[in-house]
């Protein structure tokens, strides 16, 4: 997919790209040679390009102090999106992102200047978790890890079938949609008429050719206007947890101690065996079920401090993956290999705890209501 525009007398090639594709790579490196521009726009932040040079998977990462710092939702989006990715690559014969790359090399080969256009990808993820209800992780989720086995990268260039692909994300999940396309398009249009340039040549995924090129025309400023609204996902967060508090202390006080008991027992029972039990899918250390126990009860109490941040830390504290293990959990190629690597079982064990927390917070809820008549 290319499309030339001509804006304030700037000459702009915009190559809209399938992110696995080989046939991608060749056009865009033919595409540079043949229109020889001032400038190559290119759809990479910086943390990105290194990656894709480097190819070194997380081995110079903190795992349990980026965990500390609450990076695991970020880092686990980040990794199931990048295997799926992979998947499709390993089908196409050409690693994800390597057309962004040939751009790169292409430009340096012709001594022509390039620009990393896109926001920073952490930031992007970021705002992205955030901006995600209750309902849409979860839908993420299982698409993620129910993702076709099949796909024909080439004919994600096709524009009919691309315009169809981007309205269902829309339809299905607004808030991904707006993130990752809308935020982006802007971002990378306005960045790229800050340059002083004749003619370029802009290098993106094909999703984002339509938006950009509508963005550039229109010469619209990159701006972030969340809404003040409280989002369901921060009433429920703290909304739940008040009411298990204020509904064990009206079973002690106004119904009766037993029920109190009872209540309680649950509670804390329900907690400790779901957020322990995921922790055992994930496959963590004997120590780290019997931490999800202890910790579960009382941190789904505390919306800032979840059971699978607990659980996760210590199992990256002290079972801590190998420099070889983190070096290669970006590169596994399915789902199932997260279990044969201890960095991918410390993101597992956030993921399946927190789950199994949540899970008994509801129960639980529900439980305590129904002991005091609601």
């Amino acid at each position: 997919m290319k499309q030339e525009i001509t804006v304030d007398g700037k000459e702009i090639t915009v190559v809209g790209t399938a992110h696995v594709s080989e046939e991608s790579r060749r056009e865009v490196r033919q595409t540079i040679e043949e229109v020889q521009p001032d400038l190559v726009g290119i759809e990479l932040d910086e943390d990105r390009l290194n990656s894709l040079r480097e190819d070194s998977g997380w081995k110079d990462l903190d795992l349990s102090e980026a965990i500390k710092e609450g990076k695991a939702p970020l880092l686990l989006v980040n990794l199931f999106l990048s295997i799926y990715q992979r998947h499709l690559g390993i089908q196409e014969g050409t690693k994800p992102g390597q057309e962004m790359l040939e751009a790169v090399e292409a430009a340096e080969e012709n001594s022509i200047e390039y620009s990393l256009l896109d926001r920073d990808i952490n930031e992007t993820l970021s705002r992205a978790f955030s901006q995600l209800t209750i309902w849409e992780k979860i839908k993420l989720t299982g698409s993620i890890f129910a993702g076709k086995e099949e796909m024909n990268v080439e004919e994600l260039k096709e524009g009919d079938m691309l315009d169809g692909i981007v309205s269902e994300l829309e339809k299905q999940l607004p808030s991904l949609n707006k993130v990752f396309l809308e935020e982006r398009n802007t971002f990378m249009a306005e960045k790229l008429m800050e340059q002083d340039f004749d003619r370029a040549v802009v290098v993106v995924g094909a999703a984002h050719v339509k938006g950009m090129i509508e963005d550039i025309e229109e010469q619209k400023k990159y701006s972030i206007q969340d809404g003040k609204s409280i989002s369901w996902t921060k009433i429920i967060s703290y909304g739940v947890p008040a009411f298990i508090i204020a509904g064990l202390g009206y079973a002690f006080y106004q119904i009766g101690f037993s029920t109190g008991v009872d209540a309680t027992a649950f509670w804390i029972l329900s907690n400790g065996i779901l957020a322990m039990f995921g922790a055992i899918i994930a496959r963590s250390h004997i120590s780290t079920w019997i931490t999800s126990f202890i910790a579960a009860p009382l941190t789904s109490l505390d919306p800032a401090l979840g059971a699978g941040m607990v659980a996760s830390y210590a199992e990256a504290k002290f079972h801590p993956p190998t420099i070889e293990e983190m070096e290669e959990v970006t590169k596994v190629e399915n789902y199932r290999s997260l279990w044969d690597n201890q960095a991918g079982r410390v993101l597992l064990t956030f993921f399946f705890v927190t789950l199994g927390s949540a899970a008994a917070t509801f129960l639980s809820a529900g439980f305590i209501a129904s002991l005091i008549g609601l």
